[in-house]
C-alpha cells in the first residue's frame, strides 16, 4: 500500500478543524446560550442534554450500520462528509435561535434542533473519525493521522474561543439578541468547504467488498464482546464527560468564580495553546511509552490541573495560568483512544475476517457524547443545586458549587478513566 502523505494528513486534519467550528461552538455555549439567552432553565437544560442523549442510542449505532453497508466508488465513509456537512450548517443557526414562540414552544424548538444537529453531526463526524482505519494499515501512520486531527481539533477550538465572546459582542451590539446566532451562522458556513476538501483528499485504501460485509447484528456482536473494544468505548465515554463536562461550564467559572471577564478567553485558550505545543511530539511519546502508559501520564496531567484549580487560589492569575498548562499537557494523549479502536478493528478482522469498522466508531462517538451530555449535565445541575438563578446575586454557595462542577467532578472522573486504560490488553 502505498504511504501517506503530507497532504494526506493535512487533509484529514482539516476535518477536525471543521468540526470544532460547529460542536465546540455547542459545547462550549450553548448552555450559557441556553439559560441566559433563550431563557431556559438549568434544569430544563440538563433534561434537554439527556434526552437527546437517549435518542443518540438509536441514531448512532444506526448510522454506523449504514455506513458499513454504502459502498460507492468514493468509498463507504466519504460521501456521508460531503453530504452532512450542509445540513450540519443548517442546524448550526437554527440550534443559535429564539423563536419567540412562548415558554412551551421554545423549548419544543429547542429538542427538535438540538437533536437534529446531533444527528447531522453523528452523519458528518462518525464517518470522518472512522477515517484512518481505511486510509492506512501501519500504525505508524493511523497515529500520525489521529495526532492531525487532534491537532485539528485544539486549531479550531483556539480559533473559535479567541474569536467567539468578541463577535458576540460586536453583533449583539448591531443585532441585539442574535449575537450567537450569527456567530455560530459564520463558524458553520466557513467549516462547510473545510469539509468538503477533507472528504476529497482523504481517499479510502482499505476496502471491504459488498459481498464479505457481515451484517449489522454480527457487526454489533463482535463489538460487544470484545474486550478491547468495550475498554476503548468506556475510556472515550469517562474522557468526555470530563473534558467537556468542564469546557460546557467553564465560563460559568471565570464570570462568577474568577470575576475576571477580560480573561475568560485566555483561560479557555491556554490548555489548548499547550496542547498545540505538545501534540506534535505525540506519535513519539507513544512509540516510546506505549498507548497505555501515554493516556496514563495525560489522564494524572489532567486531574492535577484541575485539582489546582479547585484548592487553589482562584483568584491568583499567574497561578490560574499554570494550572491550565499543567491540564493542558493532558492533551499529549489525545490520539491514543482513536489509534486503539483502530487496532480493535485490525484485531477483530485478523480473528474473524468480519470489519466492523462502522459500528465501533458510530458506538464510540454515542461513547462521546453521552459523555459529554452527562458532564454537561451533570455540570449545570450541580451548579443549579447550590442555587445559581440566571440574573441572580451569586452567593458563596453557589459560587462553590460552579467549584464543584467545573474542576473537582472532571478531576474524579478523569481518576475513573485510568480503569478502563489499564484493562485494555492489546499490545502497542
Amino acid at each position: 500500500m502505498e504511504k501517506l502523505k503530507g497532504k494526506d494528513y493535512f487533509s484529514f486534519g482539516i476535518g477536525n478543524v471543521a468540526s470544532q467550528l460547529s460542536w465546540t461552538m455547542v459545547s462550549s455555549y450553548l448552555t450559557l446560550f441556553y439559560t441566559d439567552v433563550f431563557g431556559l432553565q438549568a434544569g430544563a437544560v440538563a433534561i434537554l442534554f439527556l434526552v437527546a442523549r437517549i435518542w443518540d442510542g438509536i441514531n448512532d449505532p444506526m448510522m454506523g450500520a449504514i455506513m458499513e453497508h454504502t459502498h460507492t466508488k468514493y468509498g463507504r465513509f466519504r460521501p456521508y462528509i460531503a453530504i452532512g456537512a450542509p445540513l450540519l450548517v443548517v442546524f448550526t443557526i437554527l440550534t443559535f435561535t429564539v423563536p419567540g414562540f412562548g415558554s412551551v414552544g421554545n423549548l419544543i424548538y429547542a429538542y427538535i434542533t438540538y437533536i437534529g444537529l446531533g444527528m447531522v453531526y453523528t452523519m458528518t463526524n462518525v464517518p470522518y473519525l472512522a477515517l484512518p482505519a481505511v486510509m492506512s494499515n501501519d500504525p505508524k501512520e493511523v497515529n500520525k493521522l489521529n495526532t492531525a486531527q487532534m491537532m485539528g481539533m485544539v486549531i479550531g477550538m483556539i480559533a473559535l474561543q479567541l474569536c467567539t465572546l468578541p463577535l458576540v459582542n460586536y453583533f449583539e451590539g448591531i443585532w441585539p439578541g442574535r449575537g450567537y446566532q450569527i456567530t455560530a451562522g459564520a463558524y458553520a458556513i466557513v467549516a462547510l468547504p473545510l469539509f468538503w476538501f477533507c472528504a476529497k483528499n482523504c481517499k479510502e485504501r482499505i476496502t471491504v467488498k459488498k459481498e464479505e460485509q457481515t451484517s449489522t447484528k454480527e457487526s454489533l456482536k463482535y463489538v460487544l464482546k470484545d474486550r478491547n473494544a468495550m475498554s476503548v468505548i468506556a475510556y472515550t465515554t469517562l474522557n468526555m464527560i470530563g473534558m467537556m463536562g468542564r469546557i460546557g461550564c467553564a465560563t460559568y467559572f471565570y464570570i462568577y468564580v474568577v470575576q475576571n471577564f477580560a480573561l475568560i478567553t485566555v483561560f479557555m485558550m491556554m490548555p489548548m495553546f499547550v496542547g498545540a505545543i505538545v501534540m506534535p511530539f505525540g506519535p513519539k511519546v507513544i512509540d516510546k511509552l506505549g498507548r497505555k502508559k501515554t493516556l496514563y501520564v495525560a489522564l494524572i496531567f489532567q486531574t492535577v490541573g484541575c485539582l489546582m484549580m479547585f484548592f487553589g487560589p482562584y483568584t491568583n492569575i499567574p497561578y490560574l495560568l499554570l494550572a491550565h498548562v499543567v491540564y493542558g499537557i493532558g492533551y499529549i494523549g489525545g490520539a491514543c483512544g482513536s489509534s486503539m479502536l483502530v487496532d480493535v478493528v485490525t484485531d477483530i478482522h485478523d480473528r474473524t475476517g468480519a470489519r466492523p469498522d462502522g459500528i465501533l466508531f458510530s458506538m464510540n462517538s454515542l461513547a462521546g457524547k453521552i459523555g459529554q451530555a452527562i458532564g454537561s449535565a451533570l455540570g449545570i445541575a450541580i451548579i443549579g443545586w447550590f442555587g445559581y438563578v440566571a440574573g441572580k446575586d451569586i452567593t458563596n454557595e453557589v459560587r462553590n458549587g460552579i467549584q464543584i462542577g467545573v474542576n473537582l467532578m472532571p478531576a474524579i472522573v478523569y481518576v475513573l478513566a485510568l480503569i478502563p486504560v489499564a484493562m485494555y490488553k492489546l499490545e502497542d
